[in-house]
C-alpha cells in the first residue's frame, strides 16, 4: 500500500538501505528464506542493496553471510559511524569510522552505570562491557555474538558507538542519562539508546557511500521502522516502512508494507523491482 508521502520516484533505485532489527529480520531475529531471495532478486535486478544498522559489524556477520553481502558488498554499522566489508572468509575492512572522543565516552558509561543502565562499548568488531548481566545476555543472543569483559575506565581510545541497554521492564531508566556536548543519542528500540559522536548517523554514511558511486538521493530507496531511520527516510527518494514501525515513521513513508514477520523487505523489492530500470 502507499503511504501519505508523495516523494516515491517512479523509476527503480538504483540502491536500496535496509535496516535491520524490525525491518531486514523478523520480530525473533530471524531471515525469512523469501527476504533472502528477495535480496538475491534485487541485486540480479540492478540494485545495490546495503545494510544500514546500528548493530556494530561482527553482529552484522550472520546476516550478511547468507544474503551474499560479502565483498565488495558493503555496509553501514555503528549508526553510521563505521562503513566497511566483509570478505567471504569473515575478514572486515573498514572504508570509514567515525570515533567519538574517549574521555566523552567514559563520562557517559559512569552516567549509564549510576542510572543502572548496562553500557556497550563497540569498537570495531570489539564489544567491550563492564559486567554481563541479563541485558547484555539478551542482546548477545539475539546478536549471535559474545561481548569482551573489559575496565572501560581504562579505554584510551574511543569507541564508534556506545550501546546503553535499559531493563525491558524499565526503558524509563534511559531518559536520565545526561549526553555530554559533541555526541549524540537516538533510540533504536525503546529499550536501546545509540551514542554516537555529533554529526554521526545512517544517513551521513549513506550519502556520502551514494556520492562516491554517483547516484543521487532520489534513485535511493530506503527501508526502516525505528527512530533512528528517520534521517535516513527523509533523505532517499523512496522512504519505506514496515507495518510494524512506530507511528512517527509510519506517517513520513511512501509506502507501507506488510510487517517485518510477513516478509516486509520482500514486498518492497517486488514493488521496486515492478518499476522501470
Amino acid at each position: 500500500m502507499t503511504g501519505p508521502g508523495a516523494r516515491a520516484a517512479r523509476l527503480r533505485p538504483s540502491l536500496i538501505a535496509l535496516d535491520v532489527d524490525g525491518t531486514l529480520l523478523t520480530s525473533r531475529h530471524q531471515l525469512l528464506g523469501e527476504v533472502v531471495s528477495a535480496v538475491h532478486r534485487a541485486r540480479r535486478g540492478g540494485m545495490e542493496v546495503v545494510l544500514a544498522s546500528s548493530r556494530p559489524p561482527r553482529a552484522l556477520w550472520t546476516v550478511l553471510e547468507p544474503l551474499g553481502l560479502v565483498s565488495p558488498a558493503v555496509f553501514v554499522a555503528s549508526q553510521g559511524a563505521l562503513v566497511g566489508s566483509y570478505a567471504p572468509g569473515g575478514a572486515l575492512r573498514v572504508s570509514e569510522s567515525h570515533p567519538m572522543p574517549a574521555p566523552l565516552a567514559r563520562a557517559v558509561v559512569g552516567a549509564a552505570l549510576r542510572a543502572g543502565v548496562s553500557p556497550g562499548w563497540c569498537a570495531g568488531e570489539r564489544w567491550l562491557v563492564p559486567v554481563v548481566d541479563d541485558a547484555i545476555r539478551t542482546e548477545a543472543r539475539i546478536v549471535a555474538c559474545d561481548p569482551e569483559l573489559a575496565d572501560l575506565g581504562a579505554e584510551r581510545d574511543g569507541p564508534d558507538k556506545l550501546l546503553l541497554l535499559a531493563p525491558d521492564a524499565e526503558p524509563e531508566r534511559l531518559d536520565g542519562i545526561e549526553i555530554p556536548d559533541g555526541l549524540v543519542a537516538l533510540r533504536s528500540t525503546p529499550t536501546h539508546l545509540e551514542v554516537t559522536a555529533a554529526g554521526v548517523d545512517k544517513v551521513g554514511a549513506l550519502s556520502r557511500l551514494c556520492a562516491a558511486r554517483g547516484i543521487p538521493p532520489d534513485r535511493v530507496a530506503a527501508m526502516g521502522d525505528g527512530h533512528n531511520d528517520l534521517a535516513m527516510l527523509g533523505w532517499a527518494g523512496t522512504a519505506i516502512a514496515p507495518a510494524n514501525a512506530a507511528p512517527d515513521v509510519l506517517a513520513v513513508a511512501d509506502i507501507v508494507t506488510v510487517g517485518n514477520d510477513q516478509g516486509a523487505v520482500a514486498e518492497a523489492i517486488r514493488l521496486l523491482l515492478a518499476r522501470d530500470p
